[in-house]
């Protein structure tokens, strides 16, 4: 639909991109759209995925155009190494003209030279605070890219990266109503049960969290789900510790 024939996208044809981005409902569209465009815009690009990291430095690939670009994330993950990850944590973007000879990754090219892919360009996705994933595309053919695709990648990378960055917002934002919502029950719980004011059942929550070692926020789930005092909790924990001490 947007392949243009001559390598290069018109302002009116990025401006119908970016609006069409805009219209998908939730970000897995939205990634799906990107890797699809890519495909459909840049000449040397056949196929594209994107990875996005999780916590703790879990990547997975949770959109792809095709088989053969999860197959190579899913080798460079198995491998830990590759022009994706190095991507993720070490460079803003790799380019890999020949996957035959990726020497930087010796174990990732003599596997991924078995795929139908040629050749790589891979760019960060990440805001100011956070790093996010990559967007990969694939060429079946060596030395497939161009330097204005290099620019067109930088384009859908950062919309990929906004898309990923406003949903994780959204995320964060929406447990940390529900945290609160949760510790305002469990204040409620102990004002009538205790007959003291909301700042005096918030000090009161502090105190056992830190006696319990257990995060506040845990611990008023607990409460909130059970109605249990966390008098009683630390009477039950400590406890266990003389019951094991002993």
């Amino acid at each position: 639909m947007y392949k243009p024939d001559d390598g290069h996208l018109s302002p009116d044809g990025f401006a119908d991109i970016m609006r069409s981005l805009f219209a998908e409902p939730e970000v897995h569209d939205t990634l799906q759209r990107i890797v699809g465009l890519a495909v459909e815009t840049i000449p040397g690009c056949d196929y594209a995925g994107v990875s996005v990291v999780e916590g703790r430095g879990k990547v997975h690939t949770p959109v792809s155009t095709h088989e053969a670009a999860r197959a190579s994330d899913a080798l460079q993950y198995q491998l830990r190494e590759g022009p994706s990850l190095d991507s993720i944590w070490d460079n803003d973007y790799v380019y890999l003209p020949d996957v035959a000879n990726g020497r930087q990754w010796p174990r990732y090219a003599e596997e991924a030279s078995k795929l139908p892919i040629g050749s790589l360009l891979t760019f960060r996705l990440f805001t100011s605070r956070e790093t996010l994933g990559a967007l990969s595309l694939y060429a079946r053919t060596a030395h497939a890219f161009e330097p204005q695709d290099h620019d067109v990648g930088v384009i859908f990378s950062a919309q990929a990266a906004t898309a990923l960055a406003s949903t994780r917002r959204l995320s964060n934002l929406n447990r940390a109503l529900e945290t609160r919502e949760t510790i305002g029950q469990a204040q409620g719980i102990l004002m009538e049960r205790h007959r003291i004011t909301a700042d005096q059942a918030w000090q009161y929550l502090r105190s056992a969290s830190q006696n319990l070692n257990v995060r506040l926020a845990e611990l008023a789930e607990q409460i909130a789900r059970t109605g249990e005092d966390p008098t009683r909790l630390q009477a039950n924990t400590r406890a266990e510790q003389e019951g094991s001490g002993g």
